[in-house]
């Protein structure tokens, strides 16, 4: 199938006409071990608008049910969970080549490291390496897509990730992304709902008097 570019907002290019198949197999670095879920988001980016809001995470993100929230809190944006089951850092640069590069987001919310840290096969400083690559590999693509990163929150395998979330902190402040402090989540009654609400501001293009107040 011959493909066909068209023109998004704000004069962006998002090239269609190709099956979902076809996009996986013409950017064959992604592992096996994601290809089916590459496969539904693909399908779901032909609907897609551009210059939306991508997560982009392990277990916590995708599990988490972003676009029910986002109604429930009353938040207007076009939002996309894009996040993978099991997702390491060092994974995430084909998945978002492969998946969330022709979206052309204009914020991309990641948080990455807890499948790494529960697995415990990489030590952190190898970790922030593959993260940072990441970051590059972002910019390279699209200079005007915003970056937060996401803290890392304790969960039910046991992790610590403290010195893990400084490191992630020292790494935002040194690329010039905002930093997103969600740790206090799990030990909510709900955690999803306390981290969405966390969240929230930072994909806002301006922030609210009273979000302004509670990070002082």
């Amino acid at each position: 199938m011959e493909n066909t570019i068209r023109t998004g907002l704000f004069g962006r290019r998002k090239e269609i006409g190709r099956t979902a198949s076809e996009a996986v197999s013409s950017k064959a670095e992604i592992p096996e071990i994601y290809a089916a879920q590459a496969e539904k988001y693909i399908k779901l980016n032909k609907i897609a608008q551009n210059n939306g809001i991508v997560l982009l995470g392990s277990d916590f993100f995708n599990s988490m049910p972003a676009c029910e929230l986002k109604q429930a809190l009353g938040f207007d944006c076009c939002l996309y969970n894009r996040s993978f089951d099991g997702l390491t850092v060092a994974d995430s640069e084909s998945v978002y080549t492969n998946v969330i590069a022709d979206m052309l987001p204009s914020k991309i919310l990641i948080q990455l490291g807890e499948t790494d840290l529960e697995r415990g096969f990489r030590p952190i400083p190898e970790i922030i390496s593959s993260y940072r690559n990441l970051i590059a590999s972002i910019r390279k693509h699209d200079r005007k897509c915003e970056i937060v990163i996401v803290s890392v929150c304790e969960n039910n395998s046991g992790i610590q990730p403290e010195e893990f979330n400084k490191q992630l902190e020292k790494l935002a402040d040194e690329n010039k992304c905002s930093f997103a402090d969600i740790s206090a989540a799990f030990s909510n009654d709900a955690p999803d709902i306390k981290a969405f609400s966390l969240l929230k501001r930072f994909m806002r293009d301006r922030i609210t008097f009273c979000e302004a107040m509670n990070m002082i």
